[in-house]
């Protein structure tokens, strides 16, 4: 049994049922006996119970049956569910804005310990590695099939992930964080990526995705931004700045006002379209 105080009620919360799986089989039965069970991966995310969510009364350590690791296949960069965030941000093998994204956690501690597919499957609103998984069209492997991150966080899956498989980037992919301090939560977390084809005028661009956590729920594509970056109705940083901030609604918190989030995340996510552009040119 695992033993958690609350700081703010007092009361001690516990995990009753501790199970490590031998195989996938395994797995699958314990999650059809308890479709509430939580998989244990680095237990960053569960070790925050009861701070920002109820401690679970099962679990499932799943170290010994995923894969870890970093490796080639094709144009495919595949990367273990059970991949660190340091391992992810020393890879020459994936691409530089996933490396830089891992490298937003803040202590090395924590990023010894995360793993990617935790951070996936918890789908934090705040999460760095959500957007620019998003925004590099990368996919999770599952027990049940190949499915895009971007549906797997919106549409709340819970399917167990076994890898992520990270396309070759064809044109240019930005991440950008803004917080108040080094190791506060942040305020931006966002991930810009344009796709190019030579052959199409304004820059050649085919595509552009702006994944935005840190404004709602979880993290979200502003698919109007997007449809009118590729079309080149935005036409200067001001007018990419004043779209961005009318399609996110973020909450006033502890972070800040409304107000503040929405004019940074303008601001910060704009200068990544703008720098994105001319990476292009």
């Amino acid at each position: 049994m695992i033993s958690k105080r609350s700081e703010s009620t007092g009361e001690v919360a516990r995990i009753e049922n501790y199970h490590r799986p031998a195989d996938l089989r395994e797995v699958s039965t314990l999650k059809s006996e308890d479709p509430n069970v939580v998989f244990l991966a680095g237990g960053t995310q569960v070790n925050r119970a009861p701070l920002d969510r109820e401690l679970p009364q099962t679990v499932i350590d799943i170290r010994d049956i995923v894969p870890t690791g970093i490796v080639k296949e094709g144009t495919d960069v595949v990367i273990g569910a059970m991949t660190t965030l340091q391992e992810l941000a020393d890879s020459d093998l994936v691409p530089t804005a996933l490396r830089q994204a891992a490298g937003f956690i803040p202590t090395r501690s924590i990023r010894n310990q995360a793993t990617v597919g935790g951070n996936i499957g918890a789908g934090r609103a705040d999460s760095y590695l959500i957007p620019v998984l998003i925004a590099l069209a990368a996919e999770a492997r599952s027990v049940e099939g190949n499915i895009p991150v971007e549906d797997y966080v919106r549409d709340d899956h819970e399917e167990l992930i076994l890898d992520i498989h990270v396309p070759v980037p064809v044109g240019e992919c930005i991440v950008v964080k803004e917080s108040r301090s080094h190791v506060a939560l942040p305020v931006v977390s966002a991930a810009v990526s344009m796709t190019v084809d030579e052959g199409l005028p304004n820059y050649g661009l085919s595509g552009a995705c702006v994944a935005v956590g840190c404004v709602a729920s979880k993290t979200i594509r502003l698919t109007e931004v997007e449809e009118a970056i590729v079309s080149g109705n935005l036409k200067t940083r001001e007018d990419v700045e004043a779209a961005i901030r009318s399609a996110i609604s973020p909450k006033t918190d502890i972070l800040g006002t409304a107000e503040y989030k929405t004019y940074i995340n303008g601001v910060v996510i704009a200068n990544a379209v703008v720098l994105c552009l001319e990476a292009l040119v």
